[in-house]
């Protein structure tokens, strides 16, 4: 149920990463604040746990790709707060990489079956996790 789990993200400074123009994948709608990956065609689509994807960053507007047609160029790198998983991140992951469970959840490399990194734990609160989605940062 894609966009059932929203949070509004906080970021920190703003930082957008221009991507090359990716075509969205067919009938794939893409919501602000949430992550967008991409596959290995490379297509833009919403962020879940599933092998041969990247994350490329959270989405800056809605793209609604049902009729197809639709791209996406600009997402941004800069720090979200995410939802924590029931698998949860805490203070001693700060440092260390949050994985996708799905496109507003992130959880721990025990909590990931895939392993996909959605980018680096800055802050761990009641509130979620904060995460650094700056690509040069998941090297």
């Amino acid at each position: 149920m894609a966009g059932a789990n929203r949070k509004n993200t906080r970021t920190g400074e703003a930082k957008f990463s221009y991507i090359d123009e990716r075509t969205v994948k067919d009938a794939e709608i893409l919501y602000v604040g949430e992550m967008v990956s991409q596959d290995a065609t490379p297509e833009a689509l919403a962020s879940t746990d599933t092998a041969s994807t990247v994350v490329l960053g959270v989405g800056t507007k809605e793209i609604d790709n049902t009729d197809d047609g639709e791209t996406v160029d600009f997402i941004s790198t800069a720090v979200h707060l995410m939802v924590n998983s029931s698998t949860a991140l805490a203070k001693t992951d700060i440092g260390g990489f949050a994985y996708v469970e799905d496109a507003c959840t992130v959880t721990t490399l025990a909590g990931a079956t895939n392993n996909i990194i959605a980018g680096v734990v800055t802050e761990v609160t009641s509130d979620g996790v904060y995460v650094d989605f700056d690509p040069a940062k998941k090297a």
